[in-house]
Protein backbone atom coordinates (compact mmCIF):
# COMPACT_ATOMS: atom_id res chain seq x y z
CA UNK A 1 0.00 0.00 0.00
CA UNK A 2 1.10 3.57 -0.51
CA UNK A 3 2.05 5.59 2.50
CA UNK A 4 1.25 9.31 2.67
CA UNK A 5 3.47 11.52 4.75
CA UNK A 6 2.85 15.21 5.36
CA UNK A 7 5.70 17.54 6.20
CA UNK A 8 5.53 21.27 6.93
CA UNK A 9 8.23 23.33 5.26
CA UNK A 10 9.00 25.02 8.55
CA UNK A 11 10.07 21.74 10.19
CA UNK A 12 13.13 20.55 8.34
CA UNK A 13 12.83 21.23 4.61
CA UNK A 14 12.19 24.57 2.97
CA UNK A 15 10.54 24.64 -0.44
CA UNK A 16 10.61 28.11 -1.96
CA UNK A 17 9.16 27.16 -5.34
CA UNK A 18 12.43 25.57 -6.41
CA UNK A 19 12.33 22.21 -8.20
CA UNK A 20 12.40 19.21 -5.89
CA UNK A 21 15.03 16.50 -6.41
CA UNK A 22 13.11 13.25 -6.10
CA UNK A 23 16.26 11.15 -5.93
CA UNK A 24 17.46 13.00 -2.87
CA UNK A 25 14.25 12.11 -1.04
CA UNK A 26 14.07 8.55 -2.47
CA UNK A 27 10.41 8.98 -3.32
CA UNK A 28 8.33 8.29 -6.37
CA UNK A 29 6.75 11.72 -6.58
CA UNK A 30 6.58 14.94 -4.57
CA UNK A 31 3.60 17.27 -4.76
CA UNK A 32 3.72 20.76 -3.25
CA UNK A 33 0.35 22.35 -2.54
CA UNK A 34 0.14 25.94 -3.79
CA UNK A 35 -0.67 28.48 -1.09
CA UNK A 36 -4.36 29.21 -1.14
CA UNK A 37 -5.11 32.83 -0.13
CA UNK A 38 -8.83 32.08 -0.04
CA UNK A 39 -8.52 29.81 2.97
CA UNK A 40 -7.69 26.30 1.66
CA UNK A 41 -5.51 23.60 3.10
CA UNK A 42 -2.45 25.86 2.95
CA UNK A 43 -4.07 29.15 3.84
CA UNK A 44 -1.40 29.83 6.41
CA UNK A 45 1.14 30.13 3.59
CA UNK A 46 3.44 27.50 5.05
CA UNK A 47 2.99 25.22 2.03
CA UNK A 48 1.81 21.67 2.75
CA UNK A 49 4.13 19.08 1.25
CA UNK A 50 2.67 15.67 0.38
CA UNK A 51 5.23 12.96 -0.23
CA UNK A 52 3.87 10.01 -2.19
CA UNK A 53 6.15 7.02 -1.50
CA UNK A 54 6.02 3.80 -3.50
CA UNK A 55 7.19 1.10 -1.10
CA UNK A 56 10.21 -0.67 -2.51
CA UNK A 57 10.27 1.51 -5.62
CA UNK A 58 13.05 3.63 -7.04
CA UNK A 59 13.31 7.36 -7.13
CA UNK A 60 10.94 8.89 -9.62
CA UNK A 61 9.75 5.48 -10.85
CA UNK A 62 6.50 3.55 -10.86
CA UNK A 63 5.76 -0.12 -11.31
CA UNK A 64 3.53 -0.81 -14.32
CA UNK A 65 0.64 -3.17 -13.60
CA UNK A 66 0.88 -4.83 -17.00
CA UNK A 67 4.61 -5.55 -16.80
CA UNK A 68 5.49 -7.29 -13.54
CA UNK A 69 8.60 -8.91 -15.04
CA UNK A 70 12.00 -7.47 -15.73
CA UNK A 71 12.91 -7.27 -12.07
CA UNK A 72 9.97 -4.99 -11.25
CA UNK A 73 7.50 -5.81 -8.53
CA UNK A 74 3.96 -6.71 -9.61
CA UNK A 75 1.18 -4.33 -8.68
CA UNK A 76 -2.08 -5.67 -7.29
CA UNK A 77 -5.31 -3.66 -7.22
CA UNK A 78 -8.78 -3.83 -5.72
CA UNK A 79 -11.52 -1.57 -7.09
CA UNK A 80 -8.87 0.60 -8.72
CA UNK A 81 -6.77 0.98 -5.57
CA UNK A 82 -3.42 -0.64 -4.94
CA UNK A 83 -3.40 -3.42 -2.37
CA UNK A 84 -0.54 -5.60 -1.07
CA UNK A 85 0.10 -8.61 -3.30
CA UNK A 86 0.66 -10.76 -0.21
CA UNK A 87 -0.65 -10.61 3.34
CA UNK A 88 -1.08 -12.82 6.36
CA UNK A 89 -4.12 -14.23 4.53
CA UNK A 90 -2.13 -15.37 1.49
CA UNK A 91 -1.59 -14.28 -2.13
CA UNK A 92 -3.90 -11.81 -3.92
CA UNK A 93 -5.68 -13.26 -6.97
CA UNK A 94 -7.69 -10.17 -7.94
CA UNK A 95 -10.65 -10.96 -5.74
CA UNK A 96 -9.30 -12.35 -2.49
CA UNK A 97 -6.19 -13.49 -0.65
CA UNK A 98 -5.63 -17.21 -1.12
CA UNK A 99 -3.75 -19.50 1.26
CA UNK A 100 -3.45 -23.26 1.02
CA UNK A 101 -5.24 -25.16 3.77
CA UNK A 102 -2.73 -27.08 5.89
CA UNK A 103 -3.20 -29.94 6.18
CA UNK A 104 -5.20 -30.50 3.01
CA UNK A 105 -8.58 -32.23 3.56
CA UNK A 106 -8.96 -35.79 2.27
CA UNK A 107 -9.96 -36.17 -1.38
CA UNK A 108 -13.24 -37.65 -0.21
CA UNK A 109 -14.25 -34.26 1.21
CA UNK A 110 -17.00 -32.56 -0.79
CA UNK A 111 -14.94 -29.36 -1.01
CA UNK A 112 -12.79 -31.06 -3.69
CA UNK A 113 -15.82 -31.36 -6.00
CA UNK A 114 -14.40 -34.54 -7.47
CA UNK A 115 -11.03 -33.00 -8.43
CA UNK A 116 -7.89 -35.06 -7.91
CA UNK A 117 -5.35 -32.30 -8.55
CA UNK A 118 -5.08 -28.72 -7.37
CA UNK A 119 -5.55 -27.71 -3.75
CA UNK A 120 -8.02 -26.40 -1.22
CA UNK A 121 -7.51 -22.78 -0.20
CA UNK A 122 -9.04 -20.16 2.03
CA UNK A 123 -10.24 -17.12 0.10
CA UNK A 124 -10.19 -13.95 2.20
CA UNK A 125 -11.54 -10.77 0.52
CA UNK A 126 -9.62 -7.52 0.88
CA UNK A 127 -10.80 -5.50 3.83
CA UNK A 128 -9.70 -1.98 4.70
CA UNK A 129 -10.58 -1.78 8.35
CA UNK A 130 -10.36 2.00 8.26
CA UNK A 131 -13.00 2.30 5.55
CA UNK A 132 -14.73 -1.07 5.37
CA UNK A 133 -18.01 0.03 3.84
CA UNK A 134 -16.57 1.73 0.76
CA UNK A 135 -13.91 -0.90 0.13
CA UNK A 136 -16.21 -3.89 0.37
CA UNK A 137 -19.48 -2.32 -0.78
CA UNK A 138 -20.95 -3.33 2.54
CA UNK A 139 -23.32 -0.76 4.09
CA UNK A 140 -22.94 -2.41 7.50
CA UNK A 141 -19.21 -1.73 7.48
CA UNK A 142 -18.26 -5.38 7.93
CA UNK A 143 -15.65 -7.35 6.05
CA UNK A 144 -16.77 -10.22 3.86
CA UNK A 145 -16.17 -13.65 5.36
CA UNK A 146 -13.44 -16.08 4.38
CA UNK A 147 -14.55 -19.06 2.31
CA UNK A 148 -12.85 -22.38 1.57
CA UNK A 149 -12.77 -23.71 -1.98
CA UNK A 150 -10.86 -25.70 -4.58
CA UNK A 151 -8.47 -24.05 -7.05
CA UNK A 152 -6.12 -25.56 -9.66
CA UNK A 153 -3.16 -23.62 -8.20
CA UNK A 154 -2.35 -20.60 -6.11
CA UNK A 155 -2.30 -17.32 -8.08
CA UNK A 156 1.20 -16.44 -9.20
CA UNK A 157 2.53 -19.52 -7.44
CA UNK A 158 6.02 -20.63 -8.46
CA UNK A 159 6.64 -23.96 -10.16
CA UNK A 160 6.55 -26.49 -7.31
CA UNK A 161 9.13 -28.66 -9.07
CA UNK A 162 11.55 -25.73 -9.00
CA UNK A 163 10.94 -25.22 -5.29
CA UNK A 164 11.46 -28.96 -4.77
CA UNK A 165 14.88 -28.73 -6.41
CA UNK A 166 15.68 -25.78 -4.17
CA UNK A 167 14.72 -27.81 -1.12
CA UNK A 168 16.96 -30.65 -2.29
CA UNK A 169 19.90 -28.30 -2.73
CA UNK A 170 19.51 -27.32 0.91
CA UNK A 171 19.98 -30.94 1.95
CA UNK A 172 23.61 -30.99 0.69
CA UNK A 173 23.41 -34.69 -0.10
CA UNK A 174 26.53 -36.69 -0.93
CA UNK A 175 27.80 -40.22 -1.32
CA UNK A 176 28.14 -42.64 1.56
CA UNK A 177 31.22 -43.08 3.70
CA UNK A 178 32.36 -46.56 2.74
CA UNK A 179 32.85 -49.23 5.35
CA UNK A 180 34.61 -52.32 3.99
CA UNK A 181 36.75 -55.28 5.05
CA UNK A 182 39.54 -55.49 4.07
CA UNK A 183 40.10 -51.80 4.80
CA UNK A 184 41.86 -49.29 2.61
CA UNK A 185 45.40 -48.24 3.39
CA UNK A 186 49.03 -49.45 3.37
CA UNK A 187 49.53 -52.93 4.75
CA UNK A 188 45.83 -53.77 4.54
CA UNK A 189 45.41 -56.98 2.53
CA UNK A 190 42.38 -59.24 2.23
CA UNK A 191 42.51 -62.97 1.53
CA UNK A 192 41.09 -64.33 -1.70
CA UNK A 193 38.11 -66.59 -1.01
CA UNK A 194 37.40 -65.08 2.39
CA UNK A 195 34.17 -63.11 2.90
CA UNK A 196 34.20 -59.35 2.39
CA UNK A 197 31.81 -57.10 4.29
CA UNK A 198 30.47 -53.79 2.96
CA UNK A 199 28.39 -51.24 4.85
CA UNK A 200 27.54 -47.55 5.14
CA UNK A 201 29.95 -46.18 7.69
CA UNK A 202 28.17 -43.98 10.26
CA UNK A 203 25.11 -43.18 8.12
CA UNK A 204 23.98 -39.59 8.46
CA UNK A 205 20.98 -37.69 7.09
CA UNK A 206 23.17 -36.19 4.36
CA UNK A 207 24.67 -39.55 3.35
CA UNK A 208 21.78 -41.97 3.85
CA UNK A 209 18.67 -40.06 4.93
CA UNK A 210 15.97 -39.57 5.75
CA UNK A 211 16.30 -35.81 5.57
CA UNK A 212 13.59 -33.16 5.06
CA UNK A 213 13.89 -29.58 3.87
CA UNK A 214 11.46 -26.89 2.71
CA UNK A 215 11.60 -24.12 0.13
CA UNK A 216 9.18 -21.21 -0.09
CA UNK A 217 8.38 -18.42 -2.53
CA UNK A 218 5.39 -16.19 -3.13
CA UNK A 219 3.60 -17.47 -0.06
CA UNK A 220 3.84 -21.10 -1.25
CA UNK A 221 5.92 -23.87 0.34
CA UNK A 222 7.17 -27.20 -0.95
CA UNK A 223 8.42 -29.90 1.42
CA UNK A 224 10.87 -32.56 0.22
CA UNK A 225 12.07 -35.71 2.00
CA UNK A 226 14.99 -37.78 0.71
CA UNK A 227 16.28 -41.22 1.65
CA UNK A 228 18.49 -43.92 0.16
CA UNK A 229 16.63 -46.87 -1.34
CA UNK A 230 19.64 -49.06 -2.10
CA UNK A 231 23.40 -49.08 -2.50
CA UNK A 232 24.89 -50.84 -5.51
CA UNK A 233 28.47 -51.97 -4.98
CA UNK A 234 30.65 -52.41 -8.07
CA UNK A 235 33.37 -54.66 -6.70
CA UNK A 236 35.85 -53.93 -9.48
CA UNK A 237 36.03 -57.58 -10.60
CA UNK A 238 33.10 -57.46 -12.99
CA UNK A 239 30.48 -58.18 -10.35
CA UNK A 240 28.08 -55.97 -8.45
CA UNK A 241 26.18 -56.40 -5.21
CA UNK A 242 22.91 -54.62 -4.43
CA UNK A 243 22.29 -53.95 -0.73
CA UNK A 244 19.09 -52.59 0.79
CA UNK A 245 19.77 -50.85 4.05
CA UNK A 246 23.08 -49.61 5.46
CA UNK A 247 24.60 -53.08 5.89
CA UNK A 248 26.04 -54.76 8.99
CA UNK A 249 29.25 -53.35 10.45
CA UNK A 250 32.08 -55.88 10.66
CA UNK A 251 33.64 -56.62 14.06
CA UNK A 252 36.70 -58.73 14.84
CA UNK A 253 34.59 -61.24 16.73
CA UNK A 254 32.84 -62.18 13.50
CA UNK A 255 36.13 -63.68 12.21
CA UNK A 256 35.34 -65.50 8.93
CA UNK A 257 31.56 -65.22 9.10
CA UNK A 258 29.60 -64.11 6.04
CA UNK A 259 28.00 -60.69 6.10
CA UNK A 260 24.30 -61.17 6.86
CA UNK A 261 23.14 -58.57 4.35
CA UNK A 262 25.92 -57.09 2.21
CA UNK A 263 28.96 -59.17 1.32
CA UNK A 264 31.18 -60.53 -1.45
CA UNK A 265 34.05 -62.96 -2.15
CA UNK A 266 36.95 -62.33 -4.51
CA UNK A 267 38.39 -65.22 -6.51
CA UNK A 268 41.61 -63.59 -7.72
CA UNK A 269 44.30 -61.55 -6.05
CA UNK A 270 44.93 -58.00 -7.15
CA UNK A 271 44.01 -54.38 -6.52
CA UNK A 272 40.36 -53.47 -6.82
CA UNK A 273 38.54 -50.16 -6.98
CA UNK A 274 35.22 -50.60 -5.21
CA UNK A 275 32.49 -48.16 -6.20
CA UNK A 276 29.42 -47.68 -4.03
CA UNK A 277 26.52 -45.89 -5.71
CA UNK A 278 23.72 -44.79 -3.40
CA UNK A 279 20.35 -44.39 -5.09
CA UNK A 280 18.06 -41.82 -3.48
CA UNK A 281 14.39 -41.06 -3.86
CA UNK A 282 13.16 -37.57 -3.03
CA UNK A 283 9.43 -37.24 -2.47
CA UNK A 284 8.01 -33.74 -2.46
CA UNK A 285 4.63 -32.10 -2.07
CA UNK A 286 3.27 -28.59 -2.11
CA UNK A 287 1.07 -26.11 -4.00
CA UNK A 288 -1.39 -28.89 -4.68
CA UNK A 289 1.13 -31.14 -6.41
CA UNK A 290 3.42 -34.06 -5.57
CA UNK A 291 6.39 -35.61 -7.27
CA UNK A 292 9.56 -37.66 -6.94
CA UNK A 293 13.16 -36.90 -7.84
CA UNK A 294 15.66 -39.75 -8.33
CA UNK A 295 19.26 -39.03 -7.37
CA UNK A 296 22.46 -41.04 -7.07
CA UNK A 297 25.88 -40.37 -5.58
CA UNK A 298 29.09 -42.38 -5.88
CA UNK A 299 31.91 -43.10 -3.45
CA UNK A 300 35.04 -45.19 -4.06
CA UNK A 301 37.55 -47.23 -2.08
CA UNK A 302 40.68 -49.13 -3.16
CA UNK A 303 41.49 -52.48 -1.60
CA UNK A 304 44.12 -55.20 -2.09
CA UNK A 305 43.40 -58.93 -2.18
CA UNK A 306 46.14 -61.53 -1.87
CA UNK A 307 46.61 -65.31 -1.69
CA UNK A 308 46.89 -66.86 1.76
CA UNK A 309 50.33 -68.42 1.05
CA UNK A 310 51.73 -65.07 -0.08
CA UNK A 311 50.63 -63.39 3.13
CA UNK A 312 52.26 -66.09 5.35
CA UNK A 313 55.70 -65.90 3.71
Amino acid sequence: MRRIATVLTTVSLIFMGAPVANAALDVAAVHVADPDPTGGAAANGKGLVIVDIEAGGTAGGTTPVSKPGGGKKPVCTHEGEKVPCTSDDGVWDGGCYMRAVDPQPPKSDAVWRGNENGLIVTCTPFCDEANTGSQMGNPDGLCAVTVTRWVPALPGAPDPAVLAQRAVSRMQLRGIDIGIVPEEGPGRVGIVGMPQWMWVNEPRPRTFGPITREASAGGATVTATAKVDKVVWDMGDGTSVTCVGPGAVYEDRFDTMESPDCGHRYTKQGRYEVTATSFWTVQWEGIGQTGTIPLDFTSTANIVMGEAQVITQ
